[in-house]
């Protein structure tokens, strides 16, 4: 099963339309960046989308329908990141085996790096408080040490499983279809739960998509600086077994001139 082509040398292609997908990633790059943009806008002043958010909240759905709550509870986990990214690592593994190349471990790496800066910044920068925590009316309740906007979970979701559909290119759209019913569904069970506003979900999903969009950019050079770090690895650990190897050699000549020495005190002494 082969790899995309690497990101670095996607911009020299020469085969017919490889020019073309560089743009059309640009161009869907900086066009959702400006959706995003505009929709954390739209969550820091009072905006039609805040009563969007108080509507979805106010329908109680948890309360309505208290069945599925605990089904939803543990189907969230398929976008929580440390037991989503702990089931997936075996697979990656494999594919960086079977492949002979770490380049889907430095992947996964990557795309995780990103998500967690881009999106915890932003998290930690809005502030915003959820529905659980606040009454429903309470939809522009930021800067106030809530972490909730964009939504991780939705955003880890959209990443994750998007980096399925690219490192396994014969089952593309298979992957493609679960990543995309992965993302949107956990994104509304996160309403269910009163976890998020909407415009948290929204979030999400922009922000995964916007690193799954830069990847192609950012990892040529962590691919190259994981190079880097492998070599020096590797070289520190030539260095340490050649300094034991020659430590070893000095201990046994040492150990040798012992016992040459005990072997002359062993023999007779002659009386002249």
């Amino acid at each position: 099963m082969g790899l995309p082509l690497p990101a670095s040398r996607v911009g020299t292609d020469t085969r017919p339309g490889s020019a073309a997908r560089v743009r059309s990633r640009a161009v869907c790059f900086w066009t959702l960046l400006a959706l995003y943009a505009a929709l954390t806008v739209c969550v820091l002043v009072p905006s039609p989308l805040l009563a969007l958010d108080h509507y979805f909240a106010g329908l109680h759905l948890k309360m309505q329908h208290p069945g599925y709550r605990p089904w939803i509870n543990r189907y969230v986990l398929f976008g929580q990141r440390g037991p989503a990214t702990l089931a997936l690592l075996p697979l990656f593994a494999w594919m960086a085996w079977r492949t002979r190349s770490k380049r889907p471990l430095v992947l996964l790496g990557t795309a995780l790096v990103l998500l967690n800066v881009s999106v915890g910044v932003v998290k930690y920068a809005i502030g915003r408080v959820g529905p659980m925590r606040v009454g429903d009316g309470a939809v522009h309740d930021i800067f106030a040490g809530g972490n909730i906007y964009p939504s991780g979970h939705v955003s880890n979701a959209v990443v994750l499983y998007g980096l399925l559909a690219w490192v396994a290119p014969r089952l593309r759209k298979t992957a493609t279809a679960a990543a995309v019913s992965l993302s949107i569904t956990v994104g509304l069970s996160t309403i269910y739960l009163r976890t998020h506003w909407f415009s948290d979900v929204v979030g999400g999903w922009l922000a995964g998509a916007l690193v799954l969009l830069s990847l192609p950019t950012v990892l040529p050079y962590t691919e190259r600086g994981t190079d880097r770090l492998v070599a020096a690895l590797k070289a520190r650990y030539v260095r340490r077994r050649s300094a034991a190897g020659h430590r070893a050699v000095a201990a046994r000549h040492v150990a040798d001139e012992t016992s040459l020495s005990l072997d002359d005190l062993d023999e007779p002494t002659r009386v002249g």
